[in-house]
């Protein structure tokens, strides 16, 4: 049986407002050092597959300076500690980014996001029915292009691995597949037979 790590010293070595970085001095259960082992302390994160009552995926273009890219992906964000539930987190941070909201939204999961040295998880949500009910309400710092696609043909690109996006994304999109071809989504049925049939040439 796999033990933890013996944690014989924790130092919080830097912090701000998005960020805690705490270094940890650990033993393994044979003994052997491991110090320092940096862990990355962030808040959940949540993404959202989130489809109009058309079946078209909203998704989000914006520039993202880890990889210096312009990207193309799902809306995303963080829960905030004045956030009801993780759910509000979902709804307000597609509403914030895309002006897209209503609709029924439908649990994906909750993930480790990267566990070998992060701390937290990914929550993915299935939005089902949402539509354009405001404009963006976007921070200083952000410049987000919103559009719109078949999520079929979305899907077929994920899997076809023509479409950039974080890992997180592509797991949520093909549980989000799952769920529309295994689920009860009578108004979606065309776009169900066509994740069907994308699924058999992918």
């Amino acid at each position: 049986m796999i033990e933890p790590w013996r944690v014989e010293r924790s130092v919080v070595t830097y912090r701000d407002r998005w960020i805690t970085l705490r270094s940890d001095d650990c033993r393994s259960p044979s003994g052997y050092p491991i110090a320092p082992y940096h862990v990355i302390e962030l808040p959940t994160w949540l993404n959202v597959v989130a489809l109009t009552a058309e079946g078209h995926i909203v998704l989000v273009t914006e520039y993202r300076h880890g990889l210096r890219e312009v990207l193309t992906s799902l809306p995303s964000g963080t829960v905030d500690p004045d956030d009801d539930s993780v759910e509000a987190a979902a709804r307000r941070e597609l509403l914030e980014e895309t002006g897209y909201g209503g609709g029924t939204f439908h649990f994906l999961g909750r993930h480790p996001a990267n566990p070998a040295n992060q701390n937290n998880e990914v929550v993915g949500f299935l939005a089902v029915g949402v539509d354009r009910i405001a404009p963006q309400k976007l921070d200083p710092s952000e410049e987000i292009i919103v559009s719109t696609e078949d999520f079929a043909d979305w899907f077929t690109k994920v899997c076809r691995m023509e479409a950039r996006i974080q890992v997180s994304h592509v797991a949520a999109v093909m549980i989000a597949a799952r769920v529309l071809v295994e689920g009860d989504f009578a108004e979606l049925a065309d776009l169900r037979n066509r994740l069907v049939r994308a699924s058999e040439r992918v």
